[in-house]
């Protein structure tokens, strides 16, 4: 019998959200893979990244997020993942998930420890939006209570060739490519939405802020 306490020593899902249903889970925004190189090029969502400028303003969220990732790289997957399927069944109220509202993944091995939580939770429906194309390319198949969306590089991009599930970010002047979010509207609030968890919405379009 798991105890917080020790789940928690290998990671801390997120309860606190109150914009957004369910749990999330966050890591270092700093050490994102490809989002860190479009962070240097103008015209990309990564450029602006609200987790980072929220890393640099607090920093137990910082000291936190940091502590995830440094969590994951010293832990076994199949026991992170244990851990990170029991905390979600134990505080998630509304079977909704999001995987890095900061970060993104990190291996082939972590998406695979992802997939595992996801078997492990099958009553949760989990959303993971990464500019990783490579990694999710080299899993391969998904359970079907797991949507990936591919970010779009660059802002007011298309859709990215070869996904079935996506997200872009637009500017003002330009119209939504996809389905476009509404949540500024609500108060940066998801209200009942849940588009991002769907996958019969083939493409998100999120106001830049």
């Amino acid at each position: 019998m798991m105890l917080v306490k020790h789940a928690q020593e290998l990671g801390k899902i997120s309860t606190g959200n109150s914009k957004m249903p369910g749990t999330t889970f966050a890591i270092d925004a700093f050490a994102c893979k490809v989002g860190s190189k479009l962070a240097k090029i103008e015209g990309t969502p990564c450029r602006s990244c609200y987790a980072r400028k929220l890393q640099k303003l607090r920093p137990s969220v910082d000291q936190g997020w940091k502590a995830n990732l440094t969590k994951w790289e010293t832990s076994d997957p199949e026991q992170w993942a244990q851990a990170m399927a029991f905390q979600i069944v134990r505080y998630n109220v509304d079977g909704y998930h999001r995987w890095f509202d900061s970060g993104d993944l990190q291996s082939v091995e972590m998406l695979g420890a992802i997939v595992q939580v996801c078997r492990m939770t099958p009553n949760i429906k989990h959303w993971l939006p990464t500019q990783e194309r490579a990694i999710v390319a080299a899993y391969g198949a998904l359970p079907d209570n797991l949507i990936i969306r591919i970010s779009a590089s660059k802002l007011d991009g298309p859709m990215p060739k070869g996904a079935s599930n996506a997200s872009q970010v637009f500017t003002k002047g330009n119209d939504p490519k996809g389905m476009e979010c509404k949540a500024q509207s609500r108060g940066n609030s998801c209200g009942p939405c849940r588009a991002c968890w769907d996958h019969s919405v083939p493409l998100i379009s999120y106001p830049k802020h």
